[in-house]
């Protein structure tokens, strides 16, 4: 069996958008903006520019997804627009770095959460949490989009149920003027809005990842445009309302020198019942988060293999099942040598992440240029709105994304640079290995 099965609608599809973004950046990284811009009013400046890239790349995707609804969504686009080597090191950096990377950190992530509240010694720490959650999820998804998605769904209501109980409850409330703290000072505003813009991307991407399952959708052409302006709109709700209330209740300084943003926003709120509430809540999210990366990340290995352009069993479908079981065998494999490997150290992990991952954001978004050129006859259900300019700020800001990862992040940068050459060498060793072997040679562009 090669085909996967179309199971999925609107309402899990737009959750999917919901639970690739929200994981646990909300729950700290507004303290990184905090931290980086002088004022309140820049912080939200920030964070709304963040929400229009959001939305400037979800509603170029919603075309391309569309147009093309395969499983894969990016490493689809870019194979069609640019050729196969691009495509190749997408799908290469999403296993090696991009996906594996933020799976293993998030899982470390859920681990340090359920620390406060359990004794995780017995299973070997934070490292040993975080490799069974990764094992227990896989195991999961193995099951069928259907178990996936249900887990998936369900994490996914929690996190928009808390979140939004906390916005509303900050909105009504009064508690009067934020404590006096010792913040840190702000760097210059240059260099602080950069800085402040990579926190927010690293945020907000994840939109993309219901590209992925489109091969799953029913319906996609019309299904999954609705679900991204949807599931898009709800993160933009979300993010834009927790940051007025984390800021009408800590104030900027007390942002900026918050280690746990929602729990001390909603420990002020409400007390310490709310702090742990909210703890439970990111956990919840993280978790959630962790899913979803398997779930739709997976479908990329899974083209990647039918096209055969890297280990071909990653394309085989569960007979019973129905899902790409060899290519989350793949993912979660590889993300728990990730997870032994860096010790489970985050920030490691993550600043490669950020880096790999916005290179073909970008990448994909360009491919709506060229297909229009080079494809104007594919059926398109949906046009990108504001065409060419949206999609071209988007790619812009893709590009800002990645100079300010690069500078911020210098050494895990450079061994990402390095994965993609390691990638293009093995690519055309691969492309020269079957001319020697055919007659006709393979297009290696």
């Amino acid at each position: 069996m090669t085909e996967l099965r179309r199971e999925l609608g609107v309402f899990s599809a737009s959750l999917l958008v919901v639970g690739g973004i929200i994981g646990s950046g909300i729950f700290f990284t507004p303290a990184e903006t905090a931290r980086a811009l002088p004022t309140a009013g820049w912080v939200l400046g920030v964070w709304t520019l963040g929400g229009i890239v959001a939305l400037a790349g979800a509603l170029t995707y919603a075309e391309l997804g569309a147009m093309m609804p395969e499983a894969g969504g990016g490493y689809v686009y870019v194979r069609e627009a640019f050729g196969r080597l691009p495509a190749f090191l997408l799908g290469w950096m999403t296993l090696l770095m991009i996906a594996s990377g933020a799976i293993a950190a998030v899982a470390m992530g859920f681990a340090g959460y359920l620390e406060r509240f359990v004794p995780i010694d017995a299973v070997g720490g934070r490292i040993g949490v975080a490799a069974i959650t990764i094992i227990a999820l896989t195991i999961t998804n193995y099951l069928g989009v259907k178990p996936g998605t249900v887990t998936a769904n369900i994490f996914t209501l929690s996190k928009i149920a808390a979140l939004s109980a906390l916005i509303v409850i900050g909105l009504a409330l009064h508690p009067g003027a934020p404590p006096a703290v010792v913040a840190p000072v702000a760097p210059p505003i240059a260099n602080g809005v950069a800085a402040a813009f990579v926190a927010v991307l690293f945020t907000i991407g994840g939109w993309q990842q219901t590209n992925m399952v489109a091969g799953e959708i029913r319906d996609p052409g019309r299904t999954l445009p609705k679900a991204l302006g949807l599931g898009i709109g709800i993160v933009i709700a979300i993010y834009l309302g927790a940051n007025v209330v984390y800021l009408k209740t800590l104030g900027r300084d007390g942002l900026a020198a918050s280690t746990a943003v929602a729990a001390d926003t909603a420990g002020r709120l409400i007390g310490p019942a709310g702090a742990t509430a909210i703890t439970v809540a990111a956990m919840l999210s993280i978790f959630g988060f962790v899913n979803v990366a398997l779930l739709t990340n997976a479908r990329v290995l899974y083209a990647l293999g039918q096209d055969g352009a890297f280990l071909p069993g990653a394309a085989k479908v569960h007979p019973r099942f129905g899902s790409p079981h060899i290519a989350l065998m793949m993912l979660g494999g590889w993300s728990l040598v990730l997870l032994v490997a860096t010790r489970g150290k985050i920030g490691t992990l993550l600043s490669g992440v950020v880096f790999a991952d916005w290179i073909f954001f970008g990448l994909g978004a360009a491919s709506v240029f060229v297909l229009r050129r080079t494809r104007p006859e594919l059926h398109r259900p949906y046009r990108v709105l504001g065409y060419p300019w949206l999609p071209a700020f988007f790619v812009l800001s893709a590009a800002v994304g990645i100079v300010s990862a690069y500078v911020s992040a210098l050494k895990m940068s450079l061994v990402g640079t390095g994965m993609l050459v390691a990638g293009m060498l093995l690519y055309r060793w691969r492309v020269d290995g079957r001319r020697q072997t055919t007659d006709g040679g393979v297009d290696g562009r």
